[in-house]
């Protein structure tokens, strides 16, 4: 068995000396080393988001994950610009000639990468700014989503029906950012013009108190506004309530259920629009019913 081994390792050897294998073997190990020095980079940029969070000295968690997608962003770069690089000193190119033709064609370049450049520079202010984190859910470019990835070029942001859009950075021009500061509840409930508007508004008030002790993501209210609006079928009242970030959504629907039960208990109607249809021949009927009568 030993003998077996020694003999593959020297055939091994044997082709390492032809210079073709030679250089598809440097070539691999160069890519295995990147692959793992990308992975092993992951990793301690994940280590070093776990040890802050635990430390004294805490940074906003949405910063953090910023940081950590840029930094890994960043590494991804400069590990496959080395690899890159390294393959063709392998292949036999000199880099300081192929760096001197590029110094003299690099008008004609500038121009082609003037995008690149501007998605560089609009992503540093980005960051910079903190316009937008990891988390948060924005608006830009007629889209909307969670943002997963800034990084130095571009931006990628997943909407809530699961589709990612990559964005480069020099294309964003104005950015809504939805979860800076409290965000808006608003629920409309239409009655019936018979029911009586006080009574559905203490029963909304009281729904509104409740709600509010069983919640702790609300920031403010809810309350009742009153009228809001008359309709063909209904009389609109409005419920408001100021909710933490990306909250809004699941107090209107608390709301809304809570509302229902309530209602169907105190047999308070919801409107609906209806039409009532009179046949023809009822019609006679009903005139020659009169006529005898």
């Amino acid at each position: 068995m030993l003998e077996n081994l020694l003999s593959f390792y020297k055939q091994f050897l044997n082709l390492y000396d032809i210079k073709f294998f030679k250089t598809i073997f440097d070539i691999l190990k160069i890519v295995i080393i990147a692959y793992i020095s990308k992975r092993i980079g992951y990793f301690l940029i994940d280590r070093f988001y776990i040890m802050q969070d635990r430390s004294k000295i805490q940074f906003p968690e949405r910063k953090m994950k910023t940081l950590s997608s840029l930094m890994k962003n960043i590494l991804r770069y400069v590990i496959y610009f080395v690899a890159v690089y390294s393959i063709l000193e392998i292949l036999g190119f000199r880099m300081g000639s192929i760096l001197a033709v590029a110094g003299v064609g690099s008008l004609a370049v500038g121009f082609g990468a003037q995008s690149l450049v501007k998605d560089v520079i609009t992503g540093f202010f980005v960051i910079f700014e903190d316009q937008f984190g990891v988390g948060d859910y924005i608006t830009t470019n007629n889209f909307s989503g969670i943002v997963e990835e800034i990084g130095l070029r571009i931006t990628k942001v997943r909407d809530f029906s699961g589709d990612l859009h990559i964005i480069p950075n020099g294309e964003i021009k104005v950015v809504t950012n939805h979860t800076r500061g409290g965000m808006r509840a608003l629920v409309n409930i239409g009655i019936s013009y018979e029911e009586d508007v006080d009574k559905v508004t203490n029963v909304l008030t009281k729904i509104c108190d409740e709600i509010k002790n069983d919640r702790d993501d609300i920031l403010e209210g809810p309350s009742v506004l009153g009228i809001t609006g008359f309709n063909d079928s209904s009389v609109e009242v409005t419920v408001v309530a100021k909710t933490k970030p990306m909250q809004q959504w699941a107090v209107e629907r608390d709301l809304r259920y809570r509302i229902k039960q309530v209602f169907d208990d105190m047999k308070i109607e919801f409107p609906y629009p209806h039409m009532d249809i009179l046949l023809k021949e009822n019609i006679k009927k009903g005139e020659k019913d009169a006529e005898r009568a």
